[in-house]
């Protein structure tokens, strides 16, 4: 049913069984009785972190179940349009039910406006996309108590973008007590209220303009089909006259990986692993993991949360057994039915074996007088700029002998592109000290120059490795003041094998590091580009994506190998004196 008109936050209710479930559901998935990708794991996990925070009081969020259960007994209300089901009321399911109360029960401590700005859903064909989405927009829209209330069901095309609309439409029309209950006309190109000047219309790129929208709420669908961010773009920066607007973005992968679907995909994983702040977002990515068979059943039900409800397994079994055996029908099946983005590179690093390497008591100071090797990445001025300081130690396993490393960044930015936020974390990072601000709008080359000299008088700097693309004339002024400045070119020869080694450190844990936020985000960003013999380049996607304290990462983990090799020959020769 639809809810009140806003209330004042009030004690906590009991709860109720949408609730219960969604609770549930999480609980199976954090304990791994419910099969779900790792992305979907971390959702779990951080929802039941934040529930649980919120009802003891803690921290700056609370929770409101009431809040909650009237958005799902809204969407129950509704009747499902499509498939066995169509006529009968809609039926959340688990996965459904978390989306719900994530997003609805979860407020600004003491009130009842809502936490989450964003809502990603990326889940498989079939998995009842619609069966939230249009609930959603029409509840927000019309039973949300706000008056005046826009919302848009937006795709690329008006005709994809009527897809949702006339779910909702229809969902109305089969449903005349709830549309006389919003007082709500169901017209052919909207729905209104002329009790409270709300409407749903679907919009797309080829309007005449997406200017001048005051957004309450907007679905993207599939948006991993949007070759371009326009419509994204036009939605969430429509959002600031409202109070808790919400953006919610659904869709299955596509082989579309430079659209905007992809990007969203990739910040959604680094906010889940922590390599980004953004705690107005709440993102479920159901997929399947790395390593993981793609014609083994158990891993499709991973993969699809809507198993033996909304997706019929027999079906999903002979597309996939036809597929196996057709490489023509490969793709199509690995993304609708697995939500597998194809042709997209894959990404170098674990964050889960990164993060794990967190030592958050270690500083610098700690290692004042020790053998280090130093690495810079310079960009041009106007943007990110990484020094990595590795400390080496030889330890002795069993019968083997393997470098373990501490590792250290320091990175450099210019203040105009903190303050314009060219990165929403960049405001952050900058108050936790893990970021250096540089006065105007270039970095100050100067300050990191002033930054290696201390680090040479601190500690026994055994190399500097730099790329003389961009670095030359800083490094003759450092060697002309005694550091041993060492020419690094980034090419796949000098990076690949140290690129592997640090995947194999972290994976091993055979790096600890202080968990600077920024190191981390870089760390996320590299994607690899193989040649024929497996040799990996580290690289970007896209622009935005800095990767700058990783590559100084991995000069500096590149010098450390080389160094002990080096050091290698001259002990088998006996030319190594220690003392």
């Amino acid at each position: 049913m639809p809810r009140r008109p806003a209330r004042s936050a009030g004690p906590e209710p009991i709860r109720s069984h949408h609730v219960d479930v969604a609770l549930d559901y999480a609980r199976q998935v954090q304990c791994g009785e419910q099969p779900a990708s790792g992305h979907v794991r971390i959702a779990c996990e951080t929802f039941l972190q934040d529930y649980a925070r919120a009802i003891n009081g803690e921290g700056p969020w609370g929770f409101r179940a009431d809040l909650a259960m009237d958005a799902m007994a809204f969407a129950e209300a509704l009747p499902n349009i499509k498939g066995p089901a169509a006529g009968q009321s809609i039926k959340l399911m688990p996965w459904q039910a978390l989306l719900f109360t994530a997003v609805f029960g979860l407020v600004e401590k003491g009130t009842d406006t809502r936490r989450y700005r964003q809502a990603v859903v990326f889940v498989p064909k079939g998995n009842g996309k619609t069966t939230i989405a249009a609930p959603i927009a029409l509840y927000m829209t019309f039973a949300d108590g706000e008056g005046g209330a826009e919302g848009y069901a937006a795709a690329t095309t008006r005709d994809q973008a009527r897809i949702l609309f006339d779910a909702a439409q229809n969902m109305l029309r089969q449903a005349p007590k709830v549309g006389r209950m919003l007082g709500v006309t169901v017209a052919a190109n909207t729905i209104h209220s002329a009790k409270t000047a709300s409407r749903l219309m679907p919009i797309s790129s080829d309007a005449k303009s997406l200017d001048g929208l005051n957004v309450a709420v907007a679905v993207c669908d599939e948006i991993a089909s949007h070759k371009t961010a326009e419509v994204y773009d036009a939605l969430r920066t429509a959002m600031g006259k409202r109070r808790h607007p919400l953006l919610l973005s659904i869709s299955t992968a596509t082989g579309n990986t430079s659209g905007i679907g992809k990007q969203l995909w990739d910040y959604s994983v680094r906010v889940l692993e922590g390599a980004q702040e953004d705690d107005r977002l709440f993102a479920l990515l159901y997929t399947i993991d790395e390593g993981d068979d793609p014609w083994a059943e158990e891993i499709w039900i991973k993969a699809n949360p809507g198993w033996g409800v909304s997706v019929v397994p027999d079906a999903v079994r002979g597309i996939m057994r036809q597929a196996r055996n057709n490489p023509a029908q490969e793709a199509a099946a690995r993304t609708r039915h697995l939500n597998m983005w194809l042709g997209a590179d894959e990404a170098l690093f674990s964050m889960r074996s990164w993060n794990a390497c967190t030592d958050r008591d270690l500083e610098l100071g700690q290692m004042e007088g020790r053998e280090c090797h130093i690495a810079l990445d310079l960009a041009s001025k106007t943007d990110l700029a990484a020094l990595a300081i590795v400390f080496p130690a030889d330890v002795t396993e069993g019968d083997d002998r393997r470098l373990h490393y501490t590792v250290f960044a320091r990175c450099y930015l210019n203040e105009a592109a903190v303050l314009e936020a060219r990165n929403p974390s960049y405001p952050g990072w900058a108050a936790n000290n893990e970021l250096v601000i540089t006065p105007g709008n270039e970095t100050d080359f100067g300050a990191i120059e002033d930054d290696i000299l201390d680090l040479c008088r601190r500690f026994r700097v055994l190399s500097l490795a730099y790329d003389p693309w961009n670095a030359t004339q800083l490094a003759q002024r450092l060697t002309a003041q005694g550091v041993p400045c060492v020419e690094f070119r980034m090419n796949t020869q000098n990076l690949s094998e140290a690129t592997k080694e640090l995947d194999a450190a972290m994976r091993g844990g055979r790096i600890q590091h202080d968990g600077n936020g920024v190191l981390a985000w870089c760390i996320s960003n590299c994607v690899g580009h193989y040649d024929a013999r497996q040799n990996v380049f580290p690289r970007r996607q896209r622009e935005d994506q800095k990767i700058d304290a990783a590559i100084a990462t991995i000069m500096a983990l590149a010098r450390c190998m080389t160094n002990r090799t080096e050091v290698s020959v001259y002990e088998s020769r006996g030319l190594l004196v220690l003392g």
